[in-house]
């Protein structure tokens, strides 16, 4: 993510970027375990939740307001597609045959959203779609603590 526009630094894509390092930190995990032939079932597990989530905030908070955008639209159509590619990948578990590929794919998700639309979106939006952004991450907090 830049480092000039401060959209890491407060509000709801700072949330985002705090799950951001997380994911790849687990990422990081489930690389190494798989490349030293250890099991990763339980970290592995940890970021698939983390990962559901994290996808689950930004689908119904900020790309909803970031497809009104029409220069962000087709981008955030393939941050959405990355998602699909995401949860296809990692449903046969930590052995499935797309494993590496998804942990590949979620580097440059991230590097695309942090260096792409964050700091293009975080200028673009007006201070109540902030606030129905918050308001969709706390709801999805809040289901997730649930279940």
């Amino acid at each position: 993510m830049c480092d000039y526009c401060g959209c890491r630094l407060s509000g709801p894509t700072a949330e985002l970027a705090r799950e951001h390092a997380e994911l790849r930190a687990l990422d990081d995990a489930i690389y190494d375990a798989i490349r030293d032939g250890r099991d990763p079932t339980g970290t592995f597990q940890e970021f698939v939740r983390l990962l559901e989530m994290h996808a689950a905030k930004e689908e119904i908070g900020l790309f909803v307001h970031a497809r009104g955008h029409p220069a962000l639209a087709d981008q955030v159509s393939a941050l959405c597609d990355d998602h699909d590619d995401l949860r296809s990948w990692l449903a046969h578990g930590p052995g499935g045959p797309r494993v590496l590929d998804a942990l590949r794919l979620l580097v440059t998700h991230i590097d695309d959203e942090e260096y792409d639309l964050f700091p293009h979106v975080f200028h673009q939006l007006d201070p109540e779609q902030w606030d129905e952004i918050e308001l969709a991450h706390r709801a999805v907090d809040a289901a997730w603590a649930d279940g």
